[in-house]
């Protein structure tokens, strides 16, 4: 166990420096900087700065998640336009599973197209479990490190987790459901117009459970955690669903007249 700790230590100590303590700066940073703010007294000055905290990072890493996008919409493009190719060969092989998935893997081959690509509505919850880990962190110690001592934002404790007693449950269960919808929203628009009809079996299973499975875990873990977390990662999705329908529009989440128009 002591070999393991000496192999993670420095790991563990380059992740909070490169991630954790500029987490703290900024946050309080931002606090000082509310300090006496009459609006953001009335609804919360540490749910503010977790606001404007959250506005910050998701400028920071945008690029990451645009060219996520953008990678997205060239391959759901190609998709459709290969959609007449891919049925013949359902049709041609329905009877021969195994050759189906040979010509299908060439098919996509062919046209640069990765199968699993429609998976990547999970990027966005990898590349901030980081953050939300020493977010987490800097909210369990903020009453020792952060000039703030009431953890209040519009009358929910935000250094408890939602179902903790002393809570207003009926509004503190408000953010773990709004984690969980707006999950669901996202990981749909990041499902090409036409839904899971557009794609083979395989993706159609694997982006339903994605669909489904997303949501639901976000939901449970903002349950488990301290409500600040739940406010930070309905922001980020909301963020994220501003600049996501900008570049891909709304995808399968409403019907194709409603939409933005066929991607280029």
């Amino acid at each position: 166990m002591s070999t393991i700790g000496q192999l993670w230590h420095p790991i563990w100590l380059l992740w909070w420096t490169v991630i954790g303590v500029p987490i703290h700066a900024v946050l309080k940073a931002l606090l000082a900087f509310l300090n006496g703010n009459p609006i953001a007294d009335a609804i919360g000055p540490f749910g503010v700065a977790i606001v404007l905290l959250t506005i910050l990072i998701k400028l920071i890493i945008s690029p990451i998640f645009q060219y996520q996008l953008t990678t997205s919409r060239r391959v759901q493009a190609e998709q459709r336009r290969i959609a007449p190719q891919l049925a013949a060969i359902r049709k041609k092989y329905k009877k021969d599973p195994q050759r189906l998935n040979q010509e299908t893997m060439a098919l996509y081959k062919e046209h640069n197209i990765n199968p699993l690509a429609q998976m990547s509505g999970c990027l966005p919850a990898l590349i901030q479990s980081p953050i939300l880990i020493a977010l987490f962190y800097v909210i369990r110690d903020a009453h020792k490190t952060l000039p703030i001592h009431d953890f209040k934002f519009l009358g929910i404790s935000l250094d408890h987790t939602a179902i903790q007693p002393g809570q207003f449950v009926a509004l503190a269960i408000l953010l773990p459901l709004l984690a969980g919808l707006t999950t669901f929203v996202q990981t749909k628009m990041m499902t090409p117009r036409g839904g899971v009809g557009a794609q083979d079996a395989t993706q159609a299973a694997m982006t339903q459970n994605m669909t489904m499975i997303m949501p639901v875990f976000i939901g449970f873990i903002s349950l488990q955690f301290a409500a600040a977390l739940a406010l930070y990662w309905v922001v980020s999705n909301l963020f994220s669903i501003g600049q996501q329908y900008f570049i891909t529009g709304w995808g399968s989440l409403s019907p194709p007249r409603f939409g933005r128009g066929k991607a280029a």
